[in-house]
């Protein structure tokens, strides 16, 4: 009974902790970090959630939380608006994209974050841009589009000028499929962002979407819901038999100092794949 009670009393602790996160970031002061997303400063982000490392543990995982590419597990997500560092890196492209001014465009987030969602949505409004933006997923609710990633019947070939794909193509069995789509439905000169989990020293893909069993889908693939784990080599050879070019934007690209205070692991890369120009297929 007693350990009962202190397991409550912990876990009500925790809870409290939590809450009081945001408010003792206002008292302690904010000025170690920054969320690009919601533009807060931040004490300290949050680091991954404890039962990720529990799972991955229990199961067996062979690989060691730090090689994960774009995966901040000490400075996880902001404490203000959640948003993951993944997120953060998407806004540091986003931001200079979506500069005030240009033609009418279209912009399709996949499986949409929700921190990243509200922010794209706010610029929007705020910069006043000729931007169709749409959300589109085969199972959340709440989303423009209900639609299955490798058959996009709803979009016309060419149809977006960009897209954000965010850890979606390791829960899709048929991710080569899902890939020609985008291609298919991005217009000539267009491009999106690509991120999917990659774990440093994986050498081949593994894949298997037939094992149902979610202790063995942690401890291959890292999460019971992912089907497959890549390796960078075979994640970057997908994208192009697709017919994209891939650029691999990190830390020299958007400066060690801006990758340090939001947040980011040094060692995170933001994917940006590209349909080529008309004649240059």
């Amino acid at each position: 009974m007693i350990a009962i009670g202190y397991k409550m009393a912990g876990a009500v602790l925790r809870r409290l902790r939590r809450s009081a996160e945001p408010i003792l970031e206002l008292i302690l002061g904010s000025d170690d970090f920054t969320c690009p997303v919601c533009g807060r400063g931040v004490h300290h982000f949050r680091p991954l959630p404890s039962y990720y490392q529990k799972n991955l543990q229990d199961a067996g995982w062979p690989y060691p939380l730090d090689q994960a590419e774009t995966c901040n597990t000490r400075h996880y997500s902001c404490p203000h608006c959640f948003a993951s560092d993944r997120d953060r890196l998407c806004v540091l492209y986003l931001d200079a994209y979506l500069a005030p001014g240009g033609g009418p465009k279209t912009l399709v987030q996949f499986a949409p974050s929700a921190p990243l969602s509200r922010w794209i949505q706010r610029t929007i409004d705020q910069r006043q841009l000729l931007l169709t933006y749409r959300t589109a997923d085969l199972y959340a609710e709440g989303v423009d589009d209900r639609l299955d990633i490798t058959d996009m019947k709803a979009y016309a070939d060419g149809s977006l000028d960009f897209f954000i794909c965010s850890h979606v193509l390791e829960h899709v069995r048929e991710d080569r499929k899902a890939l020609r789509e985008l291609f298919r439905v991005l217009r000539p000169a267009g491009c999106g962002i690509l991120l999917v989990p990659i774990v440093r020293g994986v050498e081949e893909i593994d894949e298997d979407p037939e094992v149902t069993d979610l202790r063995e889908r942690w401890r291959r693939f890292g999460q019971d819901d992912h089907v497959r784990l890549y390796s960078k080599r075979d994640f970057l050879e997908r994208v192009r038999e697709a017919g994209f070019v891939v650029n691999e934007l990190d830390a020299r690209h958007f400066g060690p100092e801006t990758f340090e205070r939001n947040g980011i692991a040094p060692r995170s890369v933001l994917y940006l794949a590209e349909r080529p120009a008309l004649g240059n297929d």
